[in-house]
């Protein structure tokens, strides 16, 4: 029988793993199930170790560097998005051009050498490493194919790059520069003073409640100040450049949005979008690695996990994470939160990853006196979700932690920032029932005002937050909790069935491959 066609797809993030890790479980999977793709995955330096543990939990066995190789194309040893994004985006082009010419790959962090192999067939790169594919394009011009992978909720996509009769914001980087020859000032002068405007404005986006534009801004996080309009302007060329689109998300969570999402863009752009989420590990990761900067090692996080079921019994815990780069602008808040779960006796783990993430030792004190609480830099989340003693996560409700959710069938705790977030919370909370969220801890100048589902207007107190925290807690364990986490439940079973043979993203993979003469 001849040998299959070998085949050689290549990935590369935005350096967040949020967008990375989705990405880690499909190549994992693809491997395994496949005699002849070979995946190359350029990732920045810090997400190294953590691409290979998620790989290897996947597959079941010793991850096969010949056919999953992970690799970094710069050096450092810093965890700073910010400081990643321009070494990922100056590094690139020169490890690409290696790759196209069949050259052995060569990790610029470890040392370590990949065999040489035919040159990539197709290229995945984050939307919002577009000039990324700008290289790539220069570089073997049109012959390989790039898709964009896009790791937020379709809903947001919309809003933010889609055309304002579907709510979105439209064309964001023209806008900007017209305004900008206007006052004869650079873009970056005024691009985020255009991205926050607000004018209570509804906004009507296929799939969530009508919301007012400040709505979408419920705090404003310093980690984003002065560069948000340069991402977003990122996001839309990515759009534009690619050939097609993989949406990470999941088409039984958000079905109206994904199927306005995918309307646009074939209309607009003539462009697929392949919706191939949820991608979520098989086997969780305990991820046995001790992290930097006072993290616990997973044994000691299982211990914890252990040892709450045993005293406080199932779905008791609480697990606080905003992701690796948001934080509370206003920590009193955090340490109210915190104050009420002990007063109440849940028990709970934060984790924060964020570089922004600030723990005072008053606070440290508190948690160690109760007994109950553990704080670490980096936590196996989607074990920790998974684990019989978990019943509740507070998130900032990004898509991967959101999916991550859903996938273990625990309600959420909305405490949103920006982009894809405040959307999602809202659907959640309000359309699926699946979630609460926290009104009381919204800051800055447009999370102040009312919101229209509701009327709501936070009162900007610490007070506040504490009565608000503190009823939702109690609802946690009464009727409304059940409900929702009987919601929660039967997402989890909807969720399962998405790469099932003839599941919805297994559907859509399926004709991603047959649409770029793949043959498995």
């Amino acid at each position: 029988m001849p040998r299959k066609r070998q085949y050689h797809f290549l990935f590369s993030a935005f350096p967040a793993w949020g967008h990375t890790r989705a990405f880690c479980i499909l190549a994992a999977r693809v491997v395994k199930e496949t005699e002849n793709i070979t995946f190359t995955l350029l990732l920045s330096p810090n997400h190294l170790a953590k691409a290979r543990a998620e790989m290897t939990a996947e597959l079941g066995y010793e991850m096969p560097d010949d056919r999953l190789r992970v690799l970094s194309p710069c050096k450092t040893d810093s965890d700073d998005a910010f400081i990643l994004i321009p070494l990922m985006v100056q590094t690139y082009p020169e490890a690409y051009r290696a790759l196209s010419e069949a050259k052995p790959g060569v990790c610029a962090m470890t040392g370590k050498i990949f065999n040489a192999i035919d040159a990539p067939d197709i290229v995945f790169l984050d939307v919002y490493t577009s000039p990324q594919m700008l290289a790539t394009r220069a570089i073997t011009g049109q012959k390989v194919p790039i898709i964009a992978s896009v790791p937020l909720h379709a809903s947001c996509v919309i809003h933010l790059y889609g055309p304002e009769r579907l709510g979105g914001n439209g064309d964001l980087s023209g806008k900007i520069e017209a305004e900008a020859t206007r006052r004869g000032v650079t873009p970056r002068e005024i691009g985020d003073s255009i991205f926050y405007h607000t004018e209570g404005k509804v906004i009507k986006v296929p799939g969530l409640p009508d919301m007012y534009d400040w709505e979408h801004f419920p705090q404003l996080p310093d980690a984003f100040q002065n560069t948000v309009s340069d991402v977003i302007k990122l996001a839309y060329k990515g759009l534009q450049e690619c050939n097609s689109v993989f949406s990470l998300t999941a088409e039984d969570f958000e079905p109206v949005s994904v199927d306005a999402l995918k309307s646009w863009i074939l209309e607009e752009w003539d462009k697929e979008v392949f919706v191939v989420g949820p991608l979520l590990p098989s086997k969780p990761t305990t991820y046995g690695i001790e992290s930097d900067g006072g993290g616990h090692e997973s044994s000691e996080i299982q211990d914890f996990l252990t040892k709450t079921l045993k005293l406080h019994g199932e779905k008791s815990l609480v697990l606080i994470s905003f992701g690796t780069l948001f934080w509370p602008s206003i920590v009193e808040y955090l340490e109210e939160v915190v104050e009420a779960l002990i007063e109440k006796d849940f028990p709970f783990i934060i984790s924060y990853a964020s570089p922004f993430g600030k723990i005072s030792d008053s606070l440290i004190d508190k948690i160690r006196l109760a007994g109950y609480g553990l704080i670490s830099k980096w936590i196996p989340q989607k074990f920790v979700l998974d684990h019989p003693a978990t019943g509740w996560f507070v998130t900032h409700a990004g898509q991967s932690g959101v999916l991550e959710s859903l996938d273990s069938g625990v309600p959420m705790i909305c405490w949103p920032f920006e982009f894809d977030q405040p959307l999602a919370s809202a659907h959640l909370s309000e359309n699926l029932d699946i979630a609460f969220e926290l009104i009381e801890v919204r800051t800055g100048e447009h999370g102040i005002k009312p919101l229209m589902r509701n009327g709501r207007v936070p009162k900007r107190s610490r007070d506040a937050v504490g009565i608000e925290i503190r009823d939702i807690l109690e609802k946690c364990r009464g009727p409304k909790g059940a409900v929702l986490r009987e919601n929660a439940q039967n997402m989890k079973a909807r969720l399962k069935q998405a790469w099932e043979p003839d599941g919805v993203a297994r559907r859509d993979f399926n004709t991603f491959l047959k649409k770029y003469g793949i043959n498995t």
